[in-house]
């Protein structure tokens, strides 16, 4: 399967600040926020899924 394919969407709070984003949980663990490239609006980029 692709690698688009098995993404599953979350919500995912910012390690740093605490601002809660949308986002996608990628088959290797890795979380991307959605419409933010660069990660949280604080600057940081490390983020946690609220609910697996």
């Amino acid at each position: 399967m692709s690698k688009m394919r098995d993404r599953v969407k979350a919500a995912a709070r910012c390690d740093e600040c605490g601002a809660i984003y949308s986002a996608w949980k990628l088959p290797d663990g890795s979380i991307r926020i959605i419409g933010r490239k660069d990660g949280c609006r604080c600057g940081a980029t490390s983020f946690q899924i609220l609910r697996d």
